[in-house]
């Protein structure tokens, strides 16, 4: 710390009507100002190069361009085609002979050197008859002068007239295309033209600095007063059929802010609300904010159509068309190790969302669908015939159909699983999961299969069937990704009660449309997607198929493609040709193709030794596997206990001292085990209970 130095006082000080109170400085501020050395743009970090393309004429935003300008020329040129002959034609003669009659008019009045009267007249007022009698001279003279103009230039209109009317040619359609015209303009009043504009232009306003940061500053956030606090990092620029301005909000405010008020945000910009898309940055600061304005709304931006509405066969280990964002660009989705999960409130579009991927994967002859909508409405009846089993209803027996789908699905995990662990040790599944070699061998029974419920929350929300629902679905979701199996679960009503935990926390794919509150939109989407600002809460009703995409790299608000009825079963039946061809269709006059009635209980019973009181599984599996190889020939023992468990007997440990009984045992006699097995009383008590017996799948 420096010592204080006072000024040097003067002495008439005391005398002055002013004296300077300033305190001397107390020695230079803690920390000095940065300055840069003189070869810090040598030394330093290098500056940022600005792109030498401008953004709006690169490759992704030269198409849109050039498309858009091809269209309208397109359209401008046949508008005015079909009009010329039929209306302007006949408009601009009509007015060519007024404008004709105007301008003799005008040029008698030139003759007449009219515009001399009013002098003429003062004079008269004035009594001056030499200042008349001049005038009147002048005006004789003048006229003189002019009639040989308008003489002369008469009789060259004769002439042409009567030339071009003698012996037309090429050049009388020249004069006519250069006269006709000029008289049509000045024969025409001027609030009337003959030309009609081809392109009504859309109320449309620039995006500017000055606009954005006004827009942003309506939104009425806590910490955003002044203008200046808002930076653009880059120049506004095309993108697309829009403009992109990227913004650096101040400290301590979040881009989420703007983001939930997106509404104050369009009538900031004054634009419909669904014309604008604010968006975070993933790879930047939580302050930077993407603010992305379409030329027009989305509602009047017309969407491409599906890239598979011709039917193309698709591989459902490759990535589909499923939707597309403001910009138009395609986002695509997957099915294969992805399960997927719609929710929405009614209304917004969710079943017709989760048909594309159903229906794409149609379209792969190797893919087997199966799948239950338990509205009841048929918004999914056109994919029946290409379905092992369908159901749809509202009842509890489809419902409960829906839960035996779940109770067959995790029983074939169980079987697939042992059948890539096999594949697995010959060297035939190097990642332990299916692939399209193995998919495309019959014999191994790895295709592909999709399963789907719409409307889950009446399978979940069961009084009877939902506990148990929500168990299989977590454990299909979890186990079935590697083996081929794939569940699309879609539900209007994301909630505890109606999506488990278990299951909305392990599907892979989410797409959440319109929804009310935060709760709902990460009971879908996941926990904490609000707070990043994936809110599907910003979507309105004119947002109909708009939802966020997550777990297919980067969240994105996107457009699915639209696909109705009629367009749908025409899809359904190029896939239908597909199958036959491939020999995949369903055979539709049996209702379970790949099921066969094996009662397991009633097998376990004709293998049961007498004299046992119980049977460890893995004994059991060896019996079963003799009696009925053909189905049987893959189990294990926790095949057997899931499908034990799903008619209500359940496995419990048994101790026992082997003696010598069983032929080809791996123990050693005389010694205690204790493993899973099967009480007879149980399972007797089950047969005579009449239990529904279980179907093994083929």
């Amino acid at each position: 710390m420096t010592d204080h130095i006072p000024h040097p006082r003067h002495p008439d000080d005391d005398d002055h009507e002013t004296v300077d109170i300033t305190p001397a400085p107390e020695g230079p501020p803690v920390d000095q100002p940065e300055r840069k050395p003189v070869f810090a743009a040598i030394v330093g970090k290098p500056a940022e190069r600005r792109p030498i393309v401008p953004a709006g004429l690169r490759k992704g935003n030269l198409a849109p361009t050039v498309k858009q300008t091809a269209g309208r020329a397109g359209h401008v040129a046949a508008y005015h085609a079909v009009r010329t002959p039929l209306w302007y034609v006949p408009l601009a003669l009509l007015w060519a002979c007024w404008g004709a009659i105007r301008l003799v008019g005008k040029l008698l009045k030139w003759w007449l050197v009219l515009e001399q009267e009013p002098l003429r007249q003062e004079a008269a007022t004035r009594n001056d008859p030499d200042a008349w009698m001049k005038l009147h001279r002048e005006a004789k003279a003048t006229r003189l002068y002019r009639g040989v103009v308008l003489g002369a230039g008469a009789t060259g209109v004769l002439v042409g007239g009567v030339v071009l009317a003698v012996s037309p040619g090429w050049y009388s359609g020249v004069v006519a295309a250069v006269v006709v015209p000029l008289l049509a303009r000045y024969g025409r009043p001027a609030d009337k033209p003959i030309v009609s504009p081809a392109v009504v232009k859309p109320q449309y306003r620039r995006l500017t600095a000055e606009l954005v940061r006004s827009a942003i500053l309506s939104c009425g956030i806590a910490g955003l007063k002044e203008p200046e606090q808002i930076t653009f990092p880059q120049e506004i620029h095309r993108d697309g059929p829009g403009q992109l301005a990227v913004v650096d909000l101040p400290p301590g405010v979040d881009a989420v802010d703007v983001i939930e008020r997106r509404s104050r945000l369009a009538s900031g910009l004054r634009v419909p609300v669904d014309q604008v898309w604010p968006e975070t940055m993933p790879k930047a600061h939580p302050g930077r904010l993407a603010i992305w304005q379409g030329y027009q709304p989305a509602s009047a931006m017309k969407q491409p159509p599906w890239p598979l509405l011709k039917g193309a066969k698709v591989d459902i280990f490759k990535p589909f068309p499923f939707a597309a964002d403001p910009r138009l660009r395609p986002i695509n989705g997957s099915l294969m190790y992805r399960n997927w999960l719609f929710g929405a409130m009614p209304g917004a579009g969710k079943t017709f969302s989760l048909r594309l991927p159903l229906l794409a994967a149609s379209l792969d002859p190797t893919a087997e669908l199966i799948g239950y909508e338990l509205k009841g409405t048929g918004d999914l009846d056109m994919l029946e015939p290409i379905c092992t089993k369908f159901g749809s209803g509202a009842d509890d027996d489809t419902v409960e159909e829906a839960l035996e789908m779940l109770r067959w699905l995790r029983t074939e995990c169980v079987r697939r699983g042992a059948v890539i662990k096999r594949m697995a040790r010959a060297g035939k599944a190097p990642e332990n999961k299916v692939t399209r070699e193995l998919a495309s061998m019959p014999d191994l029974g790895l295709h592909p299969v999709v399963a789907f419920i719409d409307e889950c929350q009446e399978l979940f929300a069961h009084g009877e069937f939902g506990k148990e629902a929500g168990d299989l679905a977590e454990k299909v979701i979890k186990l079935g990704r590697a083996l081929g199996i794939i569940l699309l679960l879609a539900t209007q009503r994301p909630d505890k009660d109606s999506l488990p935990k278990g299951v909305s926390a392990n599907a892979g794919v989410r797409f959440c449309l319109r929804v009310t509150g935060q709760v709902e939109n990460d009971m879908v989407l996941g926990t904490s997607m609000y707070k990043q600002g994936i809110r599907a809460t910003m979507f309105g009703d004119e947002d109909y198929g708009w939802g966020w995409l997550v777990g297919l790299g980067k969240p994105v608000s996107c457009r699915t493609y639209k696909v109705d009825g009629p367009a749908a079963k025409r899809i359904v039946e190029h896939a239908i040709r597909h199958r036959q061809g491939a020999g995949t269709m369903p055979d539709l006059d049996e209702p379970a193709p790949k099921v066969k009635a094996y009662n397991l209980l009633a097998d376990i019973r004709a293998v049961w030794p007498g004299s046992e009181e119980a049977l460890w599984s893995e004994l059991i599996v060896d019996r079963l596997q003799r009696l009925r190889p053909e189905i049987y020939g893959d189990w294990t023992v926790t095949t057997l206990g899931a499908a034990l468990k799903a008619t209500g007997v359940k496995t419990v440990s048994i101790h026992r001292k082997l003696d010598g009984m069983w032929t080809g045992n791996p123990h050693p006699e005389g010694r205690g085990w204790t493993k899973y097995g099967v009480r007879l009383d149980t399972l007797q008590a089950a047969l005579d209970a009449g239990a529904k017996p279980r179907e093994i799948a083929d």
